[in-house]
């Protein structure tokens, strides 16, 4: 199973020379000499950046290693917000850097093994930003072979005393393979208001043994030293382009006109919209507002949009439902709910099945000059009860109607009412097209700010005999 890595990005390298400050033990260090390297790394950290305290929040109770069976790397949404955040520290193609390597020296050094790393799992690959190791590896890996991939699911610090005896990581090739591991230990770095796990630090050894609980302090305090490091490093513009370049593609669809924009109050935007195709004849649609604004409520926009990708599939019930079991928690976590408007067109019919998770922000421009503002009796993504099942709806698009989905910044414009729907509306019919009508929206914004992010999307069915708008 060695060979299962491509051999120019995992194999070890030729041996580093063991530093006489490193030996190989068993036992690992003594409290004395914990605390020693604990001091000097709060010596070496920049100022408000070295380990302090364990932090309460996040490691109450996790001093004790996982015993229970690794959770599998979290995939679909978790990885997607990896992925951006990752991107958004900038630290992946910035070479060695000492900021990082006094932190894995020190690890090494402190707790004898022959191996460290930091790590930053993405959404198939670990790059591994920093190494002390008798056999260096390569600098990316694939996620799913490697111990930290296995561990993301886990809370609190990974142990595993003999990987060749441990059912979970045997089948690894590093295991089985050079170099041989068989001890692991990890602790998660996290980044974003939710915390996310985003990569590891992480030790290795081919001998087996464990750790006492003051070196796995000591291995989590050097953990919360990288996470500063990594976090100071942030860079708020490129996080901004990353999670705009989430923006959907566009589609063409024979008979339809498709289109949207999102306009963020702040420097990123809490609301998001999305389509795509599931099969020749479906259209999936999305419209979503989280609570707030900024990098949280974008981070967690992001988050959605990528549990819904992850089932774009299913009819929109179901999606909302599992995604909705999926990002309570952490909606929770973070004080704050989604509201969503998602749906399905059938383009051959015009008729589009949904679920309104408490948007209600829906606008259907009939052919004939009449129009219907669809309400939600549904709660939120994140207060809706669980187990309650949610409404499902459908309307039908005939030829020369028009379904205009926004959010709650559209309101703002007009009088902060429903009816500002129906302004919406009239300037929808007094426009030549689907372009000038969202570009009369942006001067309305730019003359009348609504204080909030704003997304308008637009479906309209092309007239019988004629070209559509």
């Amino acid at each position: 199973m060695t060979d299962t890595w491509p051999v120019e990005s995992w194999a070890p390298q030729p041996a580093m020379a063991r530093s006489a400050a490193t030996p190989r033990t068993v036992a690992g260090t003594t409290r004395s000499t914990t605390t020693r390297v604990r001091r000097r790394a709060r010596r070496s950290a920049p100022s408000g950046l070295g380990p302090g305290p364990v932090r309460s929040a996040r490691y109450r109770g996790s001093m004790q290693p996982e015993t229970a069976m690794s959770v599998p790397a979290p995939t679909g949404a978790d990885a997607v917000r990896r992925a951006a955040l990752i991107a958004a520290l900038d630290v992946v193609d910035g070479g060695v850097e000492e900021r990082f390597e006094r932190i894995t020296r020190i690890a090494r050094e402190a707790l004898g093994v022959s191996g460290s790393f930091l790590n930053l799992a993405g959404e198939t690959t670990l790059t591994i930003k920093s190494q002390q190791s008798d056999a260096a590896f390569g600098p990316v890996i694939p996620l799913q072979d490697t111990f930290c991939g296995r561990t993301l699911g886990e809370q609190g610090p990974v142990v595993v005393p003999d990987a060749r005896e441990d059912a979970r990581y045997a089948d690894l090739p590093m295991v089985l393979g050079d170099p041989n591991v068989r001890f692991y230990a990890g602790v998660g770095l996290r980044a974003g208001d939710d915390d996310l796990k985003i990569g590891t630090l992480c030790l290795i050894d081919p001998e087996p043994r464990t750790l006492d609980a003051d070196e796995l302090e000591l291995l989590q305090e050097l953990g919360i030293w990288a996470e500063r490091e990594l976090l100071a490093g942030a860079d708020e513009d490129r996080l901004r382009t990353v999670l705009n370049g989430l923006q959907p593609a566009a589609v063409q669809v024979p008979g339809y006109r498709i289109t949207g924009m999102s306009i963020p109050h702040g420097l990123v935007s809490g609301d998001f919209h999305d389509w795509h195709r599931s099969g020749e004849d479906s259209i999936h649609l999305t419209v979503s507002d989280v609570m707030g604004k900024g990098m949280s409520a974008g981070l967690l926009a992001a988050n959605i949009r990528g549990g819904l990708l992850a089932r774009g599939d299913q009819d929109p019930g179901t999606a909302v439902a599992e995604l909705e079991a999926q990002v309570a928690p952490e909606l929770s976590r973070a004080e704050s709910f989604a509201t969503m408007f998602h749906g399905r067109l059938t383009p051959s019919t015009g008729r589009l099945d949904f679920a309104d998770a408490g948007h209600g922000l829906v606008l259907q421009l009939r052919d004939d000059g009449a129009e219907r503002i669809l309400r939600s009796s549904d709660l939120p993504i994140g207060l809706h009860p669980a187990g309650m099942p949610r409404a499902a709806g459908s309307l039908v698009l005939r030829p020369g109607d028009v379904l205009i989905v926004v959010t709650d910044g559209a309101l703002e414009l007009w009088d902060s009412t429903l009816a500002s729907l129906s302004e919406l509306g009239s300037l929808y019919r007094e426009s030549p097209d689907v372009e000038t009508f969202l570009q009369r929206v942006r001067a309305r914004v730019a003359e009348h700010d609504p204080g909030d992010d704003l997304t308008v999307v637009v479906v309209a069915r092309e007239a019988l005999g004629a070209l559509g708008a």
